[in-house]
């Protein structure tokens, strides 16, 4: 009896025991007996009931930082530290938020992302916000928990209404997690909000250029990326008063990464160039994805033309932007500086986190207003 629990849980964790006992073909009092009488091997969730085998019962991917920020790198690194809860067996997964820290947009959209993909992938999964209240309270403010799936649990608990919707994008410096979802269905004119918020809080100098950058990305999670879990998009402005502030726009979804729209077109009518980058070789996604950026004519629209992402590159240029790109298993880095791309490069051999995941940032200029920026 006990190893067919223990396969069955391995596969299924947060069964409960009339559950077991259905699916194994055996008593209920009898399953359970066993369960309770071997909790060094089995653990029960005190909330669901559910049981889950110990060895595999919980992953816990613990974000740590040692400055006053917690950014995407922070997050990068305690994956590469734990390796990616999507590749665990593990039936339950808590990522612990450190104290004392403000986090960037960046580090809280990877941090949705993957929470959301665990539930996808029939895991339990637990925020643990507990020595870090205070961030809590502002990504409630900034919408994180209106795209947090519902059956994700918050500790020390889930605020118990929106203050996204309460406070109705009238945040100055943030502009709230906004919904794309594939195809456009049921979207807002997500590129139009951001611009708009921009406007208000900084004036209309570079609200074009960001519009631009945010159509063509938010265009690509709609028209390619077949996301089932919805995909966002937000903006932030941090710094401070003797700084030059930022911006950070985040372009976030759980779809096909960008190589996988791309390669149907390429190799349909530019076979050369498909050879070029032959998909056997791993340096060569993160190739094409700069190819398709840095000289265009790769879109994966009907027809294989247009401008796609390279209209990124002529406003990223016109901003002196850094943009990152994190895709399944690689990512892809580009910072512009007076003008030109003065860096290009990338990483590969990344833990796993579906889907595409971009962050365009770019400073104000000295003649636009600096305000409120903390939350």
């Amino acid at each position: 009896m006990q190893k067919r629990i223990i396969q069955l849980l391995s596969k299924f964790p947060g069964l409960k025991a009339r559950e077991i006992a259905s699916q194994l073909v055996l008593e209920r009092k009898a399953v359970s007996h066993h369960l309770h009488e071997n909790l060094e091997i089995f653990i029960q969730d005190p909330d669901t009931f559910g049981w889950s085998v110990i060895k595999s019962a919980s992953f816990v991917l613990e974000l740590t930082c040692g400055g006053t920020w917690l950014t995407d790198t922070h997050f990068e690194k305690a994956l590469s530290k734990s390796g990616s809860p999507l590749d665990a067996d593990h039936g339950h997964v808590t990522i612990k938020i450190p104290g004392e820290r403000k986090i960037l947009l960046c580090a809280a959209a990877k941090i949705l992302a993957i929470a959301n993909q665990l539930v996808a992938a029939k895991k339990k999964v637990e925020l643990d916000f507990s020595e870090n209240k205070a961030a809590l309270s502002y990504l409630n403010r900034a919408g994180f928990v209106d795209r947090l799936d519902s059956t994700i649990k918050i500790l020390p608990k889930r605020p118990s209404s929106s203050a996204a919707q309460r406070y109705n994008a009238n945040n100055i410096g943030l502009v709230e997690f906004l919904e794309i979802n594939a195809y456009g269905d049921n979207s807002d004119n997500v590129p139009e909000r951001l611009k708009n918020s921009f406007i208000e809080a900084f004036g209309k100098n570079n609200s074009n250029k960001l519009f631009t950058v945010v159509s063509e990305f938010v265009a690509n999670v709609e028209e390619h990326s077949g996301t089932v879990i919805p995909g966002f998009a937000g903006l932030q402005c941090y710094g401070s008063a003797d700084k030059r502030a930022k911006v950070i726009t985040v372009i976030s979804d759980s779809g096909k990464g960008i190589c996988e729209t791309l390669r149907p077109a390429i190799d349909e009518h530019l076979p050369l160039l498909a050879k070029k980058f032959d998909p056997s070789l791993p340096v060569s996604d993160p190739k094409l994805i700069l190819h398709a950026i840095l000289k265009g004519g790769l879109s994966s629209r009907e027809g294989g033309g247009g401008a796609g992402l390279h209209n990124s590159h002529s406003k990223a240029v016109e901003l002196n932007a850094t943009i990152k790109i994190r895709q399944e298993n690689f990512s892809v880095l580009m910072e512009y500086k007076a003008g030109v791309l003065e860096n290009k490069s990338w990483t590969l051999n990344l833990p796993k986190l579906i889907g595409t995941h971009i962050v365009f940032e770019f400073s104000l200029t000295k003649t636009q207003p600096l305000l409120k920026l903390e939350p």
